[in-house]
């Protein structure tokens, strides 16, 4: 696995660079926010990386921070998202901005970003924020529900919401379990939406 790279850009290219490491040239898909932090070309830059393998391709992300490449890997586990998709939602809102769309249910912002409708958007929103619900950020977080159980008409409600059909919904609904709070309900339906 490559986690990070030091060496000279050698060429910057549409949100991407090209780096020298030892006389061999890596070629790095970036955001927006790391391609506006890139040095000029052949001056040296620290990036730390991930390495997505697919059979027919392996594509290596570079991020300026730490920071940026988790959020990134936590955009990933979303479903229906993808590397392009996930690189297209930091560049446009950028970690803070991404951040307070999710914990203030702002799913249209999100739906800014190029490539990313409106269920898409309102996935990344639910899903990250019971993701990062332990986060310590100035936000405050709403409360989890009481330990009555919500109705199925509610998760019915808000995966149709989604996009779903009702028929859908219905079938998914009925494989979450009874217990935790609707966000938690919903997101436990679109995994058994996933599995189908």
């Amino acid at each position: 696995m490559i986690s990070e790279l030091i060496g000279i850009v050698l060429r910057k290219g549409h949100e991407t660079c090209t780096v020298n490491v030892h006389g061999i040239g890596f070629l790095l898909e970036v955001s927006r926010i790391t391609y506006g932090q890139l040095p000029d070309v052949g001056h040296e830059v620290h990036l730390y990386t991930h390495l997505a393998v697919r059979e027919d391709n392996w594509r290596l992300v570079g991020f300026a921070t730490t920071q940026e490449r988790d959020t990134f890997l936590d955009l990933l586990t979303v479903g229906g998202l993808g590397i392009k998709g996930a690189l297209s939602v930091l560049s446009v809102l950028g970690i803070d901005g991404l951040e307070n769309a999710v914990f203030n249910n702002d799913w249209k912002d999100i739906k800014q970003a190029p490539g990313v409708g409106a269920k898409l958007a309102q996935r990344i929103q639910l899903e990250l924020s019971g993701r990062w619900k332990t986060r310590c950020l100035n936000v405050e977080l709403p409360q989890p529900a009481a330990e009555n159980p919500q109705n199925e008409d509610e998760i019915v409600g808000g995966l149709m919401a989604l996009g779903y059909s009702r028929e859908e919904a219905e079938q998914a609904s009925q494989q979450v379990r009874p217990e935790g709070d609707l966000a938690s309900r919903i997101r436990e339906a679109l995994r058994a939406l996933d599995r189908h």
